[in-house]
């Protein structure tokens, strides 16, 4: 977090001003009331594939009621049943002889549990081109009760010729299954939305054609009779040639440092500023010549502009550089911003980082950021836990399931 003392104790310029301060002017607090939530259902899908190896002499040889198994097979996100697929070359039982049968049999993984799951199955049966020459799609509940603790679906009479058809060259047959259900959604937890800011500070649109015939006339330095050198003596420096009469228009401290013959400022026809960068000196220009702000600046920069718009009291920057906070907001940089809001006193940008920080508190509270927020702003933090401790949008707690 930036440390500069805004006050002016270390500006290099500290001139009487005929308004009391550049503080964005009081609005009511502007509390997000929006509430949105979100209950993520993620189907869990399971998939099986099975190779069974000289199946063309299965076919041929098989009983009815001859079954082969695959192995078992789980999903963690259902973690009360696990699938077998169960194949009978020669059919099921003697009246689907000439036929093949297959089913998915779902159990449950405690044979003292009920368990009723509903699922989307598909079977493949895959050439050597890995394309499906059979396919089925069934949709079956899945119901095991104690003792037996088992629930099948399947396919009785899949004909033997379209089961020829898919075996392989090196005489297996390739089974695919696709599982796909919906777990307890009663156990699906619903959580809230981060919300962004909607504030939106009002500005009057400037015609694109004034902002660049401005900014062209600042680059060529055509009539300028001042120039600005800007940054740390021992820093990146920067020169910008401007006219005065435009830091006089757009500043009061400007119009009371070159109104003054006596000022060194004014007989010299140059100005130092040595505590803030030439990025946020060149932005600060640009918006006195064409009320925009062309370069591009990342947060922690809009901050500093912040900061000298304060400095030479040119409130419509200031509000500039408030919106450009908010547009930005995000978990990582919002306590960040309501400390400098507050520093600086910018109201709408402060109130918007409050309840943005209080909705998403659950978050905010476990990143590292509000560790270091604690020590840096003891008050500030205290203030905003008082506020997130005290919020109103608490689900009622969940009725326990009875048994």
């Amino acid at each position: 977090m930036s440390d500069r003392n805004s006050t002016g104790a270390r500006s290099d310029h500290n001139y009487p001003s005929t308004k009391p301060s550049c503080s964005s002017s009081r609005r009511q607090s502007t509390h997000l009331h929006n509430n949105e939530c979100m209950t993520n259902v993620e189907s869990v899908v399971l998939t099986q594939r099975w190779t069974v190896s000289n199946f063309d002499s299965l076919l041929k040889l098989s009983q009815p009621g001859s079954c082969l198994r695959s192995t078992v097979f789980k999903d963690d996100a259902v973690p009360e049943a696990c699938w077998q697929l169960c194949l009978y070359p020669g059919g099921k039982r003697e009246e689907n002889a000439n036929n093949v049968s297959l089913f998915l049999k779902m159990s449950a993984t405690s044979p003292s549990k009920e368990v009723v799951l509903k699922a989307e199955y598909r079977f493949y049966f895959l050439d050597d081109n890995e394309e499906a020459k059979f396919s089925n799609v069934n949709v079956g509940e899945f119901h095991a009760k104690p003792p037996k603790g088992g629930h099948s679906w399947g396919l009785r009479n899949i004909p033997t010729a379209k089961v020829q058809n898919s075996i392989r060259q090196d005489r297996s047959l390739v089974i695919s299954c696709h599982i796909e259900l919906i777990p307890d959604v009663s156990k699906v937890p619903c959580k809230r939305v981060p919300i962004m800011p909607t504030v939106k500070m009002q500005f009057s649109q400037v015609p694109v054609s004034y902002v660049d015939r401005e900014l062209e006339m600042l680059a060529s330095g055509e009539g300028t009779d001042m120039s600005i050198l800007a940054g740390p003596v021992d820093g990146e420096r920067q020169t910008f040639r401007v006219h005065a009469y435009k830091l006089r228009a757009h500043s009061d401290v400007f119009q009371t440092m070159l109104s003054h013959l006596q000022m060194r400022e004014s007989q010299e026809k140059r100005i130092e500023i040595l505590d803030f960068s030439p990025t946020a000196v060149r932005a600060m220009v640009e918006f006195i010549y064409a009320g925009v702000i062309k370069s591009e600046i990342d947060v922690f920069q809009a901050v500093d502009v912040m900061q000298i718009a304060e400095k030479y009291q040119i409130l419509a920057l200031k509000m500039t550089c408030e919106q450009h906070l908010l547009d930005r907001l995000n978990l990582t940089n919002v306590l960040d911003c309501i400390a400098h809001a507050e520093r600086h006193n910018t109201d709408v940008l402060f109130d918007a980082c409050v309840d943005y920080a209080v909705h998403n508190r659950s978050v905010i509270m476990t990143l590292p950021a509000w560790r270091s927020f604690i020590q840096e702003e003891p008050m500030l933090a205290n203030s905003l836990l008082e506020k997130m401790v005290n919020a109103n949008d608490q689900c009622p707690p969940t009725k326990k399931s009875r048994v």
